[in-house]
């Protein structure tokens, strides 16, 4: 075969392309027997028969999640095991490395990794612990005196870690995220303050996010959003937190470093509130795809800086504001049609900051708590 090249009839696991076109093939499967594919994501499916929606799916490669009528469900097995051998392993326990605890009589689901968190606490011999991610003094600088962490297996660590902050775990996503931004040259400095994240994740790794079922609740999407000023990274470059709920519950939350570099603290909060409302609309649109019978409100908007909010609300500009760029300024487009609602709150109850900073430990625990579902959101 020197010299030649060989065109595939059909896709070889483990290929680039593998997964898409198996993607493409289940989604297909499904739309012939009635589903619909979401826009927002087309990973996420539904079946209606009328105005009601009679059963969801989310798809992952080959792992299948799915929420509605039994029958529904063995008619999908049914379907798909003509090409497709589809096993039905009954409620969910653990999906994804995550484990589901459901408790029918309180009406309450828990996702955990803490069997995840413990193996990756295991492999990397960790054995002290620590009250809080990050520690206040730290300024995650990359000083050239500072010694290269060359006996720390940095992207291990780091990659293990972002693993556990995107799916369960916004209380060290800060701190993942302020770390996680020197992977290619990493210090000694950078190396202990990826350890102090591990420590506290041995104290910590019990905890839950929880979600309570609540029929008093309206189902609409809230969003904290802060911002650090030109926080201590050597850019200068301010960070973006945002807590998105819906029906008082987290679904999505960022920590982000902003692409620009602001020059007001009130610019920073403007650039941040558009980050969150940006995953806010996406959260929103699937709930209008998931609930099309529900009325789906006004996205409300939580935010301590009252120059911000008037920045959205305020068409005008001025010699302070008349510089920040236009991308920016589709929050006033959303606020004039009504798709926003902002209200001050003051920065004791801003529960977005445990995604920008550095915190004391009571403040820590309290928006940890507020973001985990560990008290109550009223």
């Amino acid at each position: 075969m020197t010299g030649k090249v060989v065109r595939l009839g059909k896709s070889l696991y483990g290929l680039r392309q593998a997964s898409r076109i198996f993607h493409k093939r289940l989604v297909s499967d499904l739309k012939r027997i009635g589903f619909e594919q979401s826009l927002s994501d087309p990973c996420v499916l539904r079946f209606m028969m009328g105005d009601e929606v009679l059963g969801m799916i989310a798809i992952h490669v080959d792992d299948i999640l799915y929420e509605g009528i039994e029958r529904l469900a063995k008619m999908v097995v049914e379907a798909l095991g003509d090409s497709l051998p589809t096993k039905n392993l009954g409620e969910i326990r653990f999906f994804l490395g995550c484990a589901f605890v459901r408790d029918r009589e309180a009406g309450t689901i828990e996702m955990s990794q803490e069997s995840y968190i413990r193996s990756v606490l295991e492999r990397f011999n960790v054995c002290r612990t620590s009250s809080i991610p990050a520690s206040l003094t730290n300024d995650y600088k990359s000083v050239m005196e500072d010694e290269g962490a060359r006996d720390v297996p940095f992207r291990e660590v780091v990659g293990s870690l972002m693993w556990i902050a995107n799916q369960t775990r916004p209380d060290i996503s800060n701190a993942v995220r302020a770390v996680a931004r020197h992977s290619h040259e990493p210090k000694k400095s950078h190396g202990k303050a990826a350890q102090k994240i591990l420590n506290y994740l041995l104290e910590a790794a019990h905890l839950t996010l929880k979600y309570k079922q609540d029929t008093m609740v309206d189902v609409g999407t809230l969003v904290y959003v802060d911002a650090d000023f030109a926080s201590k990274a050597t850019d200068r470059r301010s960070v973006s937190g945002a807590l998105v709920l819906v029906a008082d519950c987290l679904v999505a939350w960022i920590s982000r470093t902003q692409k620009c570099v602001t020059l007001s603290t009130t610019e920073a909060e403007y650039v941040a509130m558009g980050d969150g409302v940006k995953e806010a609309l996406f959260v929103k649109g699937m709930l209008e795809f998931l609930r099309p019978s529900d009325r789906i409100g006004k996205i409300q908007v939580r935010e301590d800086n009252e120059g911000a909010i008037a920045l959205a609300e305020n068409p005008l500009s001025s010699c302070n504001s008349k510089h920040i760029d236009v991308s920016h300024h589709f929050l006033r487009n959303l606020t004039e049609e009504g798709v926003l609602e902002i209200r001050h709150v003051s920065s004791e109850v801003q529960h977005a900051d445990i995604l920008t900073k550095a915190l004391p430990r009571d403040p820590f625990e309290v928006h940890r708590n507020f973001a985990q579902g560990l008290i109550s959101k009223n």
